[in-house]
């Protein structure tokens, strides 16, 4: 509980952490992958004890608060490094090293975000379920009425899979001097 207090009065959220914690965190800070801090720090099963660390509130918190103390004091910023990593792609552009401007490009994506997994939430409720079976069991010629009523309906042209792929190979034995229909 003094520990805590300590963390609260200094606004240091690093106090609270264990020193294994703190040679993860310092490993994190000097760039090292997330398996090797751990290992580094002393932790037995790295890859295991690293997922839990980067879970843990006070290691995320010290993180950030450490990042943003040695980014004030460096006076560095994000537009700061992606000015430097642009120049250094110019700077690559001509000097004909497109393997240099790859990498510079790859960087810059990572830090914008690009390569972080989307997330998609579909979401499909009760209500639409039965509307898509209600459709499913009326025929042509009630499903064309539908649309009749419906000034909303979009107007629209379809070619069948299996024709279109029957007509594309037929062409092409046409086109090869085979004749299909014997």
């Amino acid at each position: 509980m003094a520990k805590r207090r300590s963390a609260m009065i200094t606004g240091d959220p690093t106090i609270d952490l264990t020193a294994k914690q703190k040679l993860f965190v310092d490993g994190m800070l000097r760039g090292m992958p997330q398996t090797t801090a751990a290992r580094a720090a002393g932790y037995n099963n790295a890859p295991v004890d690293a997922n839990r660390l980067m879970k843990n509130p006070k290691v995320q918190e010290s993180l950030q608060f450490l990042q943003h103390k040695y980014e004030k004091a460096s006076q560095m910023t994000r537009k700061k490094v992606m000015d430097g990593m642009l120049e250094a792609i110019e700077m690559a552009k001509v000097q004909a090293e497109p393997g240099v401007m790859v990498a510079g490009w790859r960087e810059i994506g990572r830090m914008c975000g690009y390569y972080a997994a989307e997330k998609r939430v579909i979401d499909v409720n009760i209500t639409a379920k039965r509307a898509v079976d209600k459709l499913e069991t009326l025929s042509d010629a009630e499903l064309l009425e539908m649309i009749e009523e419906d000034s909303e309906a979009i107007e629209g042209e379809f070619t069948e899979v299996i024709e279109a792929t029957q007509q594309a190979s037929d062409a092409h034995y046409a086109r090869a001097g085979y004749d299909r229909s014997a």
